[in-house]
């Protein structure tokens, strides 16, 4: 098979590595062509579980940007649709402010290369496997502004169409309020991909789904080619469209006034629905130099383990006075640690077993204590470490911030039961040694 791939793509040289999967998780157990796992593995790019290709990266709302800011020339913006600047003036200066389309956007440089050498795949994949022509004919990552990209986010299965304009050295994927809304997403440091559209539309199919529950989550199985702003995420409804702050505002401010008693002093894009206003111009009210000047990387990224990144938020937290730094431990433990670990004490009850040879898997032990197809030892698909792994950090943020009896009691009882579990297959594992019979 691998040689008659090989001779199909006129490969005169297998790449050094090419990855695959030990078995195939779909009801018909449908593999991918192995042409595709050959050139992919060519142009060093990694394959999703549905056959497409992505990057990663965090989100951001943008609603203006400068030519200068995104890496891209006038005379390109302008062929996209870029005439005037966001003051209704033409554009012909890098340093003019536009407004970003609603569809449009701003993807990290990281992001260009990486697709740059998924378009040469694209490219060589539509010539040798299915003899069309190139599409992309992409030689760097400016020639990738004006194609379609999908946009998707995890636990959905539509995907958003949007059009690259430019590229930012920050890693995160610029783009309008109305476009991370139309993927169910408020921007709260989460990441989404973005694939080229032809990939997934070239390389996706529902049958390399995995059978199991929540295999066709995270697949772009629907396209939204059309964001209605009355359809999307309720949060974006709440961005402001004003240029300046009434005076008013900052006086409620001081009186701790109840926002929604104030809905009516500044306009906001739930004040447009339902009229083409919506469609137009968000105002804004600070100009900054350069959207590159900022943090280019989320610290989420850059903290290695969970317990970095709990005690980073929490000294963030410390030193913001606006901020209860006992509340946010107490939704912390409640919604992450708690939840993990009563969810990994349970998945570890019911465990199934593995066969480490041929890789069968089994609801309970067989009764031989080895696998019944071919011999071999079973071991655990779910491991004493991460059952355990938040119990210590969840016990210091009780103690020290001084959380209550009951979730006190909560983690005194995992505890409790973590260790009896524990203690019980550790005393079944122990072998008796020959001194003990003398």
């Amino acid at each position: 098979m691998l040689k008659v791939a090989e001779r199909r793509l006129s490969l005169t040289v297998i790449p050094e590595a090419v990855k695959g999967v030990r078995g195939l998780t779909n009801d018909a157990r449908t593999p991918e062509p192995l042409e595709k796992g050959l050139l992919r593995a060519k142009h060093d790019i990694s394959v999703f579980k549905d056959g497409t290709v992505r990057f990663d990266a965090t989100n951001a709302p943008l609603t203006h940007f400068r030519p200068a800011e995104i890496d891209v020339e006038v005379e390109k913006l302008r062929d996209l649709g870029y005439a005037f600047d966001f003051c209704g003036d033409p554009l012909v200066s890098k340093d003019q402010c536009c407004s970003l389309k609603i569809h449009d956007v701003i993807v990290p440089e990281q992001c260009g290369e990486y697709f740059v050498r998924l378009s040469k795949f694209l490219d060589e994949l539509l010539q040798t496997f299915y003899g069309l022509p190139p599409f992309y004919r992409v030689h760097n990552r400016q020639d990738l502004v004006g194609h379609l990209v999908v946009g998707l986010s995890p636990h959905t299965s539509v995907g958003v169409i949007g059009r690259i304009v430019g590229f930012t050295k920050a890693s995160v994927c610029f783009a309008h309020p109305f476009w991370h809304a139309a993927k169910r997403r408020d921007c709260d440091g989460d990441e989404d991909s973005v694939s080229l559209a032809l990939d997934i539309l070239l390389n996706f199919s529902k049958q390399f789904l995995p059978s199991r529950i929540g295999g066709i989550m995270d697949a772009p199985i629907l396209l939204t080619i059309g964001i209605k702003p009355s359809e999307i995420a309720r949060q974006a409804f709440n961005v402001e469209t004003v240029e300046r702050l009434p005076l008013r505002f900052f006086d409620e401010t001081l009186r701790r006034s109840d926002p929604k008693a104030l809905t009516d002093l500044i306009e906001t894009v739930h004040t447009r629905l339902g009229s083409t206003a919506v469609l137009d111009s968000l105002g804004f009210t600070h100009r900054i130099g350069d959207v590159n000047t900022g943090n280019l990387e989320s610290s989420y990224k850059k903290l290695g383990s969970m317990v970095d990144k709990v005690t980073a938020q929490l000294r963030l937290a410390e030193s913001i006075r606006a901020v209860d730094a006992g509340e946010v431990a107490k939704r912390v433990l409640s919604t992450h640690f708690m939840r993990d670990l009563t969810g990994n004490l349970k998945a570890f009850a019911g465990q199934r077993f593995r066969c480490t040879k041929c890789n069968s898997k089994f609801r309970r032990v067989p009764l031989k204590g080895a696998c019944t197809r071919c011999g071999g030892k079973l071991s655990l698909t779910v491991y004493k470490g991460s059952v355990e792994k938040y119990l210590t950090v969840a016990q210091d943020l009780v103690k020290r911030y001084k959380l209550g009896a009951y979730h006190e009691q909560r983690l005194v009882l995992l505890r409790a039961e973590i260790e009896s579990l524990f203690s019980e297959q550790e005393e079944k594992k122990k072998q008796p040694s020959l001194a003990q019979f003398v």
